[in-house]
């Protein structure tokens, strides 16, 4: 149980109680059709007093607990509950005789039948509190628990999303400075095309993105000029078509999640000019596919461990939702879900 104690939450509950168990004995009283006023109202202002001051020194016994036990455990929670009744069963007898010398009713002290009536009345209001104040407790609990289920979920997440951007570069990198010096060589015009979409693709790799999540339109904007850049590497070897509307261009996904994809999709099959891979992206409702040609090839690229695994796993972190792998002997499609804000709301 965490040491914090929702202590506002339990001075509410100790006014509300007082208030509505002491009604309910006015009400009780009034329709006894109880003679004299002045004896309801009175029992009214002491009952208030009585059940308002327990409260408070459960909520005591409480304070005092948790600084002294910040761990829950049966030694602190025997000693919570026998100083509670100790001090609780004290202020009950002091108000009692109070209450009866002010208004001149001695001989009630020693009446036994009025002392187990009292007594009664005490266990009774007493296990009330103590049972309200444990459910306040033990909400408070549930809730600083989903709290910090919450944060580390998202510290989790960050630290996945930041593994992401920097595992994705050294292999990509050393291929991409290849395939340059090599264009420079070639075709100056074309090297400086490759170099403009390498140079934008690393931009948005490397920023900021704390929210873990992008608009369509800016993360089709990073994949084409990957693609665009895959297209030099491997010429005819493939093709691709982002068949998206625009109403889904202006949707949410996780960070890389459709570059993610795409990158799968070139590592894990055949390219030539006689085959090539074609790959589609297309939009359906609030989903976005990822599809190619089946064309897998034996002698597969170094992974860097990042690919549908990873991604499914961002997705159960971020909102729960699962990615929907299909194959076929023709093809082979990945479908993730879309968001209409950056809250990833269901």
């Amino acid at each position: 149980m965490n040491a914090s104690l929702p202590l506002q939450n339990l001075y509410r509950l100790n006014l509300l109680m007082t208030i509505f168990i002491n009604l309910f004995v006015f009400v009780i009283l009034i329709i006894s059709k109880v003679e004299s006023i002045t004896f309801v109202v009175m029992t009214f202002i002491r009952g208030c007093i009585m059940i308002y001051l327990l409260g408070l020194s459960n909520i005591y016994t409480l304070r005092f607990w948790r600084a002294r036990y910040p761990q829950s455990h049966k030694k602190g929670l025997f000693f919570r509950y026998l100083f509670g009744t100790i001090l609780s069963l004290s202020i009950y007898a002091i108000l009692i005789i109070s209450f009866s010398i002010l208004s001149g009713k001695q001989n009630e002290l020693s009446d036994q039948r009025m002392i187990i009536t009292h007594f009664v009345s005490y266990v009774i209001f007493s296990t009330l509190m103590i049972v309200m104040q444990n459910q306040v407790l033990l909400q408070h609990s549930k809730t600083q628990a989903e709290l910090e289920n919450m944060q580390l979920k998202a510290a989790v997440s960050e630290a996945s999303n930041f593994l992401l951007r920097q595992q994705i570069h050294p292999h990509f990198l050393f291929n991409s400075l290849t395939i340059l010096k090599s264009l420079y060589k070639k075709d100056t015009e074309k090297g400086e095309f490759y170099l403009t979409k390498l140079a934008n693709f690393l931009r948005a790799s490397i920023s900021d993105h704390a929210s873990k999540i992008s608009s369509l339109q800016t993360e089709l904007t990073l994949c084409m000029d990957y693609m665009e850049m895959q297209k030099i590497r491997f010429g005819d070897a493939i093709e691709y078509n982002i068949n998206v509307s625009q109403q889904a261009r202006s949707k949410f996904v996780p960070f890389f999640s459709i570059q993610v994809l795409l990158e799968n999709t070139i590592k894990h099959n055949a390219l030539t000019e006689e085959n090539p891979l074609k790959i589609n992206v297309s939009d359906d409702g609030d989903f976005i596919t990822v599809e190619n040609n089946l064309q897998v090839k034996s002698n597969k690229e170094v992974s860097t461990g990042l690919g549908l695994a990873n991604l499914a796993e961002r997705y159960k972190l971020l909102s729960g939702d699962k990615i929907d792998i299909k194959q076929s002997a023709e093809s082979f499609s990945v479908t993730i879900k879309m968001y209409e804000n950056e809250n990833y709301n269901h």
